[in-house]
């Protein structure tokens, strides 16, 4: 991928994210599967900022093709609201797990907070968590060709 020299830069300016991309990384592997939880306006849509939403948007469709799962995470009116992101998730390539709620059965029920792996909110250090979640993708692919090449 043409980032991956930027993030490997990153990753040694910002030694302290580290932890966090090994963690994400363990779990992708251990389970096949991560679950991204994004909130929708100002992270992958247009509300207030004008961001270009593109790159994030990139990063979790990579994600999604390596086993991601994706959960809009939104403090919106979800049932007001839910043609338009679904909409919205289908005309940009992104595979739409669910809204607000936990995609998969958890053993602790699937009340409360959203269970993610990751979050990507623009309220919560989301340049972070992209590059982190970027990073993972990559490196989770390249576990993944290395596994099928043996």
């Amino acid at each position: 991928m043409v980032r991956e020299p930027y993030l490997q830069m990153y990753f040694a300016k910002h030694p302290e994210s580290l932890p966090y991309l090994e963690r994400l990384l363990k779990e992708w592997n251990k389970h096949d599967r991560i679950i991204i939880a994004c909130d929708f306006d100002d992270t992958i849509r247009h509300w207030s900022m004008t961001n270009d939403f593109n790159h994030n948007m990139r990063v979790i469709r990579e994600a999604q093709l390596a086993g991601a799962l994706l959960v809009i995470n939104t403090a919106s009116d979800v049932e007001a609201r839910r043609p338009l992101i679904e909409e919205y998730c289908k005309d940009n390539a992104l595979r739409l797990d669910s809204i607000n709620e936990n995609p998969i059965d958890l053993p602790y029920g699937k009340w409360g907070k959203v269970y993610a792996n990751i979050y990507l909110d623009d309220r919560a250090g989301l340049n972070e968590a992209i590059n982190i979640l970027e990073y993972a993708t990559i490196l989770r692919k390249q576990s993944i060709e290395d596994e099928s090449s043996i």
